[in-house]
């Protein structure tokens, strides 16, 4: 996978949730993701998994417009799955993510994530 298709799947993702986040409905986010994390997580459960972003009222749609800089580039390990990670470098937090993904037949589906929100370091 190189870094632009990387990008697409990172952006694409960090829009459900920011969409979910809003709505505080992850019912959607759950559906698009894989067999194995929708067996994992409730939308329940990912309402609390995510309730301090939510509850913060953080918007991450400014990530649709920035693009990622990564951390991990784009890496299929020995399992086959899709890992990655980076950051955007927005302002004044800036968008830190972790994300896994599984191949469901011709596509990546999101089965693990993490997303921190850290101040963005002083201009030097």
């Amino acid at each position: 996978m190189d870094n632009a298709g990387a990008a697409i799947l990172v952006r694409t993702t960090l829009s459900a949730l920011n969409d979910a986040n809003r709505t505080g409905n992850y019912t959607v986010f759950r559906d698009l993701a894989a067999p194995g994390f929708r067996d994992a997580n409730s939308a329940a459960r990912l309402a609390e998994q995510f309730a301090d972003l939510r509850g913060r009222n953080l918007n991450l749609a400014p990530v649709a417009v920035i693009a990622p800089q990564f951390t991990l580039p784009p890496t299929i390990d020995q399992r086959g799955m899709l890992r990655m990670a980076g950051i955007f470098p927005t302002r004044p937090l800036q968008v830190t993510f972790q994300m896994l993904f599984s191949r469901n037949g011709d596509e990546w589906r999101l089965i693990g994530i993490a997303v921190d929100t850290p101040p963005a370091p002083a201009n030097s």
